[in-house]
């Protein structure tokens, strides 16, 4: 299969600005000139000494990356310390060039360590060579709604997975796989369950229609530590 067989999310919009977030002129009164502002929501907070610490830890599991520049993005997107990541760990590649928080690139380089790998070997009799992401960084809306509040790739604190390639080459696609009997569904039930050990949000096929080819895995902030694994 070649990488343009690869299936891709939908593509979603990125943000207008504040006309998004105007009123239509017809149903405005005297006292309202433009929307609510949006719902309050918790953003990542940075600390350079912590992302260094945090850098140090990825590498210390054999991932490899670059820090790359701050990224801007309209409202309240960007992130002031990226992470260009080239591998998740020693002989797993990953694809899309996913620009990624730090705690983003360590979650991911976990899960492959502790579960894709294992997982890859027990159900598919293989090595797992590449995990292949589409989305990372996007500043956009929650639901790509035009308004409320901002995604977790709007901070590079989420990415979207579309699948893995073994060493000998095959892909293994997520797709919804409810009446299938084959390894390949045993292997992304492992992967998917598992990261919700490493991530606090997980959505995949049977989430919704828009999580049917892909695992979106965030590290959104909750209150109480909430989870969401779906």
């Amino acid at each position: 299969m070649a990488a343009s067989d690869i299936p891709v999310p939908r593509p979603k919009p990125q943000l207008d600005g504040a006309k998004k977030d105007k009123l239509d002129p017809a149903t405005r009164t005297k006292d309202e000139s433009v929307a609510p502002p949006p719902p309050k929501q918790t953003v990542p907070m940075f600390d350079l000494a912590a992302a260094k610490k945090c850098e140090a830890a990825v590498r210390s599991l054999g991932a490899r990356f670059s820090v790359g520049k701050p990224l801007e993005g309209e409202d309240i997107c960007g992130w002031p310390r990226p992470l260009n990541l080239e591998t998740v760990g020693k002989k797993v590649r990953v694809t899309g060039e996913p620009q990624v928080r730090c705690e983003v690139a360590l979650a991911l380089a976990k899960w492959s360590r502790e579960v894709v790998k294992p997982a890859a070997r027990l159900h598919l009799g293989q090595d797992v060579s590449k995990i292949l992401i589409s989305t990372s960084y996007q500043c956009r809306r929650r639901n790509n709604a035009a308004t409320g509040k901002v995604s977790e790739h709007g901070f590079a604190n989420g990415v979207d997975v579309m699948g893995f390639e073994l060493k000998d080459d095959r892909k293994v696609l997520i797709a919804p796989r409810l009446d299938s009997i084959e390894p390949a569904r045993a292997f992304q039930a492992a992967v998917r369950g598992g990261s919700c050990a490493y991530f606090t949000t997980v959505l995949g096929p049977t989430t919704n229609a828009a999580h049917a080819n892909h695992l979106h895995l965030d590290l959104a902030v909750r209150r109480g530590g909430y989870r969401l694994c779906q």
